[in-house]
């Protein structure tokens, strides 16, 4: 899920920035581009981290 997260996320991100890039739009593009880069970093290092699973399912030990 992380990995599809990160490559949505890239596609969300061009297509904001092509979208974005001719439009007077004032701080909000790079407002998107500062989101994007930060939901593909966190999507990737939750992906290939070593610890970097967001979610663990344990067995109830009871």
């Amino acid at each position: 899920m992380a990995v599809m997260g990160a490559v949505l996320g890239t596609a969300m991100l061009i297509f904001g920035i092509v979208q974005l890039a001719n439009k007077p739009t004032g701080g909000f593009l790079w407002l998107w581009v500062a989101f994007g880069v930060a939901i593909i970093g966190f999507n990737l290092w939750a992906a290939f981290a070593k610890r970097g699973a967001t979610y663990i399912k344990e067995d109830d030990p009871r």
